[in-house]
């Protein structure tokens, strides 16, 4: 007897995912970071050193699958890539994206996952206020803590340094005055740049307030004593 269409389409999906993972792991990219603005507009470039005929790109949100979009391939530079334009973006865009490579001929044999990139959204709350009991200039192997503030009951702030994540972030936690804070503690191994931090509910982990107005540090090297050069020699005496 003929199998039923959700029969079919449950074998073709079986099969499909049994082909992935055939070729080596292409390399995912968030330009020009993945901490996009609401309405603003990010690249997600995948690239590989195969020379793939398509790259896919999924979208993913709580664990699911949302969407996938195809791209041909540029071969370029002794390699392949893709440029997935994504925007003007809404909160709806927000999620982990993966890419993989795949050759026409074998439509149906991906390769492996690239390594995941988590896109944020942020702009959708009132930005929270950064600040530090240290100036802008720091030496090397100090330790600074940075304070985020506001007024909005977010249950997670994070860390931002020129518009790169930086950890997991940490649980808000509320002050006698009302108001909710987390407190990062950075050091000994400080970058220069220009530091930002962002309020985010758990029921959306993906979607950030506005980012607080820059904080910057200038991490200056000490300078150790120049000791007078050694000379290797004789004095002779007359």
């Amino acid at each position: 007897s003929s199998l039923s269409p959700e029969c079919r389409n449950m074998i073709l999906f079986i099969q499909f995912f049994l082909f992935l993972g055939i070729y080596k792991k292409p390399f995912l990219l968030a330009l020009p970071t993945p901490l996009v603005n609401l309405g603003e507009k990010v690249t997600l470039e995948c690239r590989s050193e195969i020379m793939f005929d398509t790259f896919i790109l999924t979208s993913h949100k709580t664990g699911t699958i949302k969407g996938s979009f195809k791209l041909s391939a540029e071969h370029c530079h002794g390699g392949s890539q893709a440029n997935f334009s994504i925007g003007p973006v809404t909160s709806d865009d927000a999620g982990t994206y993966t890419c993989y490579g795949s050759f026409n001929h074998s439509p149906y044999e991906w390769s492996e996952s690239s390594d995941p990139i988590d896109i944020k959204i942020t702009g959708l709350y009132k930005k929270p206020s950064l600040s530090a009991l240290l100036g802008p200039v720091l030496i090397s192997g100090e330790n600074v803590t940075l304070s985020c503030i506001s007024d909005h009951q977010f249950d997670m702030f994070h860390l931002s340094i020129e518009g790169v994540p930086l950890g997991q972030g940490l649980p808000a936690m509320q002050s006698h005055n009302g108001t909710f804070k987390a407190k990062f503690l950075l050091g000994p191994v400080i970058q220069t740049g220009n530091y930002r931090c962002y309020g985010s509910f758990s029921n959306s982990s993906h979607v950030w307030s506005s980012p607080s107005d820059p904080w910057y540090f200038s991490v200056t090297v000490p300078h150790s004593p120049v000791k007078p050069p050694y000379i290797s020699g004789c004095a002779w005496k007359l």
